[in-house]
C-alpha cells in the first residue's frame, strides 16, 4: 500500500450513504458531514444506523463503526456502536465520531460502504435476510463521519424561488481544461438552488483538470484501503486518468465533473465493491448496473483491474447504462443553461430528483451532495467540511 504525510489533520470523513437513485440506482456513499449526536430516533429500515441517522439495528444486530447493522466481528467488535445496537463486551469505544492523528505513516480512511465482509454477515446479506429490515426507497437518511474542530467556513446566500429554466445542451465541454486555478482546498457550504446569484461557483472558479488530478492522487493512490482490497497501482491510477479524459471527450461531459464524482463515490478505487441492494451499483461511480467492476457482487476482485474495465466503470457512470441514467443524461434533464446544471445533476446523481423548492441541500438522500461537490469543482480536497444540513 502506498503512503503518504498530511500535516497535522486530525479526522478524515468518510463517504456513502444508501439512498435510491430516483431512476431506481441506489448509492452506498457517505457525505463528508460532522455528525452531532442525536437522540435515538428509532429501528433502521435500510440497515444503517448511528452516526447522525440515530438510528438503532434489529435486535441482535451490531451497529458498526461504519453505521451498518451486522452481526460478524466486523460489526460487533471495535469501534461497535453500542448505543445503536448489540456490541461485544469487548467493545465499548464510542464511534459517533471518528477521529485520528494522521502523520507520516498511512492515511486510512473508513469506507463509504459497509466493512471488508459486508455481505456476508451484514444487514440484508444473504444470510440473514429475513432477520433484518426491509429496505425502503422512500427512506431520506444522511450519514456522517465527523471531523476535527471545524474551520472557518461561509454559507451561501439563501436559496430564492425555483421555476424550472429552459432546456438547454448537455455541457459545454468535455475537456476540463480550463486555466481556472480554483478557489483553493476549503469548503464554503452552498445552499440554494446552484446558481452564482445564490452564492454557487462559476465555472471561472473551477480548477483545471489536471490541477484537480494532482491535488487528490493522494487519496486516489490509497482509497482502496477502505474496502479491504489492494490500493490502486500507479497504472490502475493513470488508466483512470486516461478514461475520466476519454469518457470526457466522447460524452461532452466535463472531465472535472466526472472526477469530482469519481471522488464523491469511490476516491477513485479501481476496485470498489458493487453494492446491492434492490439493484447492483458497481464501480468508481457505483454507477445504476452498469457491466464495468473489478469488485463483482459475488466478491470476485480483479487485480490488475485491466483499462478496459476501468474505463466501462466510468462509462457506465457518466453515459448511463441500459437500467439507467448517467451524468450525461441528468445534465440534459436539469434544463439549465448555466453552471447550475453541474450541482443539480450531482443532487440527481444522489438522489433522483431536485426538491421541490430548488434548493439542492433539501429532500431525500444525502443533503450535502451537491455542495461537496461543487467544493470539489474548485479545489477542496482534505479542509474541513462543516456542512451539516
Amino acid at each position: 500500500m502506498q503512503t503518504f504525510s498530511l500535516l497535522s489533520m486530525a479526522a478524515f470523513t468518510a463517504l456513502a450513504t444508501a439512498i435510491p437513485h430516483g431512476h431506481r440506482h441506489m448509492h452506498l456513499e457517505r457525505s463528508p458531514i460532522p455528525a452531532p449526536v442525536l437522540e435515538v430516533r428509532g429501528q433502521s429500515n435500510d440497515g444503517s444506523c448511528g452516526g447522525d441517522s440515530g438510528f438503532t439495528c434489529a435486535e441482535g444486530y451490531c451497529c458498526s463503526s461504519h453505521g451498518y447493522c451486522g452481526k460478524s466481528a466486523a460489526y460487533c467488535g471495535t469501534g461497535c456502536q453500542s448505543e445503536f445496537g448489540t456490541c461485544n463486551d469487548s467493545s465499548n469505544e464510542a464511534t459517533n465520531t471518528f477521529s485520528a492523528q494522521i502523520g507520516a505513516a498511512t492515511f486510512n480512511p473508513p469506507p463509504h460502504g459497509p466493512p471488508a465482509s459486508y455481505g456476508g454477515d451484514g444487514w440484508g446479506s444473504s444470510a440473514e435476510s429475513t432477520a433484518a429490515p426491509t429496505s425502503s426507497a422512500d427512506s431520506t437518511i444522511t450519514f456522517a463521519i465527523s471531523t476535527s474542530a471545524a474551520a472557518p467556513t461561509t454559507t451561501a446566500p439563501a436559496p430564492s424561488s425555483y421555476s424550472a429554466p429552459a432546456p438547454a445542451s448537455t455541457s459545454s465541454s468535455g475537456s476540463g481544461s480550463g486555466s481556472g486555478s480554483g478557489l483553493g482546498d476549503t469548503y464554503t457550504l452552498y445552499t440554494g438552488d446552484g446558481s452564482t446569484g445564490a452564492g454557487w461557483p462559476s465555472e471561472s472558479d473551477w480548477t483545471n483538470f489536471d490541477a484537480m488530478w494532482t491535488a487528490n492522487l493522494d487519496y486516489i493512490s490509497i482509497s482502496c484501503e477502505q474496502f479491504g482490497v489492494a490500493d490502486n497501482s500507479d497504472t490502475e491510477s493513470a488508466d483512470l486518468k486516461t478514461a475520466i479524459q476519454d469518457v470526457a471527450s466522447s460524452s461532452g461531459v466535463d472531465a472535472r465533473f466526472i472526477l469530482a464524482v469519481v471522488m464523491q463515490e469511490s476516491k477513485g478505487c479501481v476496485r470498489a465493491p458493487t453494492t446491492a441492494y434492490s439493484h447492483a451499483n458497481p464501480g468508481l461511480m457505483q454507477s445504476h448496473e452498469g457491466s464495468g467492476t473489478c469488485n463483482g457482487a459475488d466478491g470476485s476482485v480483479q487485480n490488475p483491474c485491466p483499462q478496459d474495465e476501468i474505463t466501462q466503470q466510468i462509462e457506465d457512470g457518466t453515459a448511463g447504462t441500459s437500467a439507467g441514467d448517467g451524468l450525461k443524461q441528468l445534465l440534459g434533464q436539469t434544463g439549465a443553461g448555466d453552471v447550475s446544471k453541474y450541482y443539480k445533476a450531482a443532487r440527481m446523481y444522489n438522489s433522483g430528483s431536485v426538491d421541490a423548492s430548488g434548493d439542492l441541500g433539501k429532500g431525500v438522500a444525502t443533503h450535502c451532495y451537491a455542495s461537496d461537490i461543487a467544493n470539489r469543482l474548485t479545489g477542496w480536497v482534505k479542509a474541513t467540511t462543516t456542512c451539516n444540513l
